[in-house]
């Protein structure tokens, strides 16, 4: 990056923090308004059954509410805020160093030479590779990172950031919702519903197989489109500013001089990283991989630059910059963590939801399942975390299924596709600020464009349900 150009432009940065804010004051209003209560779980006859009880009302003071982007560290979830920031800290310094260096340049450089025949072979290997990473492993946060090498490389292919952040994270996002295996919501979902783990593939198999063909096709709509015409990308205007600093016509001879020992070591460090990612399947690891990854990333940012021909001092400069570039960036995910940090204290969540039990007790099924779906989307803009929504939400839906006759399995199926879906569109969600913010795209830009994938599978996901209920999935 240049000099004075910032990782989020001001514009998209005010725009972000506007929405955020207007988030913070609504959320710390409703804990003013919105009776304070407490779900617990007792066991009866052997099945888990959830009480609800008001307790005495926790309005959140206004100075904790105009505070909360810092007061957010010291909640519930402070640990994984502190986390997150950290992790985009060293990812961003460790791409900084590369990119600075010519490091990555470099190994882009190769890499289209190989491909530049074959981009639309490349588009749906790589769609293929991440869906099913999702869907199976559950690995969604944890790509996040390549983004910053999918974006420059969609650049040299003639495409343009959206298409670079899409081909890891869409395609990465879609699988975790069309879950197949993935062990942390699927399986934490089955496994408090009392469900045999992993069942119900003759359902979600095929709309795995349905949701990934349409990401297929979709991108290569749209990349067909800009390869005719590169102004019909919204972000056409800002990739031209970013393409500017990437030296893209760099000649490839160049670029690839003495490059072997770089690419052998961060090779290497790949293969780390997919060995941690192949073993988040367990539960140990799951929790340590991404502070894990983080720092696999740091030292491998580092490493390819003391191998590049920069000297010790530029490459702490280079990553001294990386911090800066990014600095934004944190602001905007502290702010996202508020909003459930001012839910978790008023105590509103779970009057919410045994509301929500509540209105639903009167529906049929075809509405009841749509209903909880509906309403699980909505709680994926409250609780951000897959696994933490499951814990929050299946003990009191899955006896909630009981009494509507709905199917354990349909609700678990309902619960994933509104936990997964909408992971790509909630602003209240870090992990998206922070791939928009990596591929320098603005919220409105990126919702627009992913929108009408959004409501094609809004539709799909419904249908599937209807199905569900009227088959009684099981």
């Amino acid at each position: 990056m240049e000099k004075g150009e910032k990782l989020i432009e001001v514009r998209t940065f005010l725009v972000t923090i506007i929405i955020l804010g207007c988030l913070i004051l609504a959320s710390g209003a409703a804990t003013y308004w919105v009776p304070s209560g407490k779900l617990t779980e007792t066991v009866l006859d052997g099945k888990s059954v959830m009480s609800y009880q008001v307790i005495e009302q926790t309005p959140v003071p206004v100075w904790k509410i105009l505070l909360s982007p810092i007061m957010c560290v010291t909640g519930k979830d402070g640990a994984k805020v502190v986390v997150i920031v950290l992790f985009i800290l060293f990812i961003g310094g460790s791409f900084s160093i590369m990119n600075r260096s010519g490091v990555l340049p470099g190994i882009l450089t190769g890499l289209v030479n190989r491909f530049t025949n074959k981009r639309k072979l490349f588009l749906v290997i790589n769609i293929v590779l991440f869906s099913f990473l999702g869907s199976a492993l559950g690995i969604l946060e944890e790509i996040v990172p390549l983004i910053l090498i999918f974006v420059p490389l969609a650049y040299r292919m003639g495409w343009d950031s959206i298409t670079g952040m899409a081909i890891p994270f869409l395609s990465s996002g879609f699988g975790f919702a069309a879950a197949t295996f993935n062990p942390f919501t699927l399986g934490t979902a089955q496994k408090l519903a009392d469900v045999p783990l992993f069942t119900g593939l003759e359902i979600r198999l095929p709309f795995f197989l349905i949701s990934t063909s349409c990401v297929i096709l979709y991108l290569l709509y749209y990349t067909s489109k800009i390869e005719r015409n590169p102004e019909k990308s919204p972000t056409y205007k800002m990739d031209q500013k970013i393409k500017s600093t990437l030296k893209l016509n760099e000649p490839a001879e160049k670029a690839s001089i003495g490059m072997a020992p770089v690419i052998w070591t961060i090779t290497c460090f790949l293969l780390i990283v997919g060995v941690v990612l192949g073993g988040s399947a367990v539960p140990v690891i799951q929790n340590l991989a991404f502070p894990i990854i983080a720092l696999i990333f740091l030292i491998m940012g580092f490493g390819a630059g003391f191998l590049s021909e920069a000297k010790p001092g530029q490459v702490f400069s280079y990553f001294i910059k990386g911090l800066v570039d990014f600095a934004p960036a944190i602001l905007v995910i502290l702010m996202a963590s508020s909003v459930a940090y001012l839910i978790q204290e008023g105590n509103i969540l779970d009057t919410i939801l045994h509301s929500v039990s509540q209105a639903s007790q009167g529906l049929g099924k075809e509405s009841a399942i749509l209903s909880i779906y509906g309403f699980q989307m909505l709680m994926n803009a409250l609780v951000p975390s897959g696994t933490g929504q499951a814990v929050l939400t299946i003990p009191i839906l899955a006896p909630l299924g009981d009494l509507l006759g709905i199917t354990r399995q349909a609700v678990v199926l309902a619960f994933q596709f509104g936990d997964g879906f909408s992971n790509l569109i909630w602003p209240t969600n870090p992990m998206l600020l922070i791939a928009i913010g990596l591929a320098r795209i603005s919220y409105k830009d990126w919702f627009r464009w992913v929108i009408p994938m959004q409501l094609l599978l809004l539709i799909l996901c419904g249908l599937t349900l209807l199905l569900a209920v009227n088959i009684n999935f099981a």
